[in-house]
């Protein structure tokens, strides 16, 4: 069984069971239904369930910090599966401002408070919410509609004082933290964004709203990440590097992510 699971501090919990005989992010296929599932939080049977046709789940159960949550998985002719872990606290954002502009560029500040006294591991995203408007040809007046939500790139100013894993420009659009440096202190991370990002385009569209998403990841989740990318294809390269993605899966394959997410949003004039 290859299983993703997910469960974020208060949404449902979600999962996905497939089988695979090459276990990639790209080649996954064969969705498992009717395997039972128990879930056990804090040493307690909380909830059963089967997955479906997809091979899909959704638990009743709503994902608590600090909550100790096992997953048993099992069916006929496959091998029993089981995983746990721990969900991490919610962490907020500080601040998230608009510094600096600079030619093409324009600067975003992020502060944290890390909790002292606990191993802590962080994702760190952009987002952009597009706005597509029109012009009515007669009154010339304005009108605006989201267009969409996309993934904005992003470079970080000072990652390299602060960070052992950064791998927002080996084709990933986030940045990895940990606490090792900065444990029980306020953290600060300078970004650029191109500015063609949030700029009008060629089809009456803009970025309008910029959303800061701060993950406080589990060590599990972290280790998948930080080795994901390594995993990837770089086109043949005699220095490429293989590695062993982990996993926490006990008798499978795949990964338990258990996050807590805060969100903080700039709008764009």
């Amino acid at each position: 069984m290859v299983v993703h699971a997910k469960a974020e501090v208060g949404k449902n919990l979600r999962l996905e069971i497939r089988q695979s005989e090459l276990i990639t992010e790209d080649t996954l296929e064969q969705p498992i239904d009717g395997v039972a599932i128990e879930l056990f939080v804090n040493g307690l049977l909380r909830e059963s369930a089967y997955t479906d046709l997809a091979g899909k789940a959704l638990m009743n159960y709503n994902v608590t910090s600090h909550d100790s949550v096992r997953l048993e998985f099992s069916k006929p002719s496959f091998e029993d599966v089981y995983t746990q872990s721990i969900i991490p606290s919610a962490v907020g954002v500080l601040q998230f401002d608009t510094t600096n502009k600079r030619p093409g560029v324009q600067g975003l500040r992020i502060s944290f408070y890390d909790k002292p006294q606990e191993k802590n591991f962080y994702q760190v995203s952009l987002r952009g919410k597009r706005w597509y408007y029109t012009i009515d040809p007669n009154t010339g007046m304005r009108t605006d509609s989201m267009f969409s939500s996309e993934i904005i790139d992003m470079k970080s100013v000072n990652r390299l004082f602060f960070s052992d894993n950064n791998i927002v420009n080996n084709r990933q659009n986030f940045e990895l933290l940990n606490d090792q440096i900065f444990n029980g202190k306020n953290f600060v991370l300078d970004v650029d964004v191109s500015t063609f990002q949030l700029s009008e385009q060629t089809d009456r569209s803009a970025v309008k709203e910029l959303q800061l998403e701060l993950k406080n990841i589990s060590s599990d989740y972290y280790d998948f990440l930080t080795t994901l990318s390594l995993n990837r294809p770089v086109y043949g390269g005699p220095f490429s590097i293989s590695s062993q993605v982990p996993s926490n899966i006990e008798g499978g394959y795949g990964v338990f992510a258990t996050f807590s997410t805060d969100v903080a949003k700039i709008k764009i004039n």
